[in-house]
């Protein structure tokens, strides 16, 4: 049977991976678990809370019991370091990672996610709600996702993913319509010479 993990994000489809059979290994992260029902969240196998104490604790909101959560989850839950009131927290094996995969780059906890499931071993990767399609943080988070989608590929791991899914997608050079850097300083030129004239007729 071949070892497999699902990666979820909480991006559009997210809610997919539960079409997977009762067993699967899934896994998630942060506050995640409001995304989802109670029983949904039953299914996740392990979670990730890579972000200092600090910056997690900031963002705990007791409506949702962000913090509670990572307290009782009851599953692995990989952090920096392992917290005496996080029963279940793992350190997360970075320097182990980095010596037996060969790369320190992790710009999300996605990131993180990958390279793990890399490290021990999983021959098959379902990604779920990880679109990193907004220009926001994900600007810088993408590349590094798509880095270790290809660091996997590259170990014969198999990668699947929603069909509309946006991560491995883009334009092709050469082949594609775009404007090249000439073309805009035409562009440019003629905008100043128009604005000139309508600023001298003004």
């Amino acid at each position: 049977m071949t070892k497999s993990v699902c990666i979820v994000g909480l991006g559009s489809s997210r809610e997919r991976v539960f079409q997977e059979p009762p067993g699967a290994e899934m896994w998630c992260l942060n506050n995640g678990h409001i995304c989802f029902t109670a029983e949904q969240v039953k299914r996740f196998t392990a979670w990730f809370q890579i972000h200092p104490r600090p910056d997690f604790e900031a963002n705990n909101n007791p409506i949702y019991g962000n913090l509670k959560f990572l307290q009782t989850c009851g599953i692995p839950l990989y952090m920096e370091q392992v917290w005496p009131d996080m029963p279940t927290s793992v350190k997360y094996p970075r320097a182990e990672i980095i010596t037996a995969l060969g790369y320190e780059y992790f710009t999300s906890s996605m990131s993180y996610m990958l390279a793990l499931a890399i490290y021990q071993g999983y021959e098959e990767l379902r990604i779920y709600g990880i679109d990193m399609a907004a220009d926001t943080e994900y600007f810088h988070e993408r590349p590094c996702f798509e880095f270790w989608l290809g660091v996997a590929h590259s170990r014969g791991i198999s990668i699947i993913m929603p069909e509309d899914c946006p991560i491995l997608k883009g334009k092709d050079y050469g082949r594609t319509v775009h404007v090249s850097c000439v073309k805009v300083n035409q562009m440019l030129r003629q905008y100043e010479g128009l604005k000139n004239v309508a600023l001298a007729n003004f």
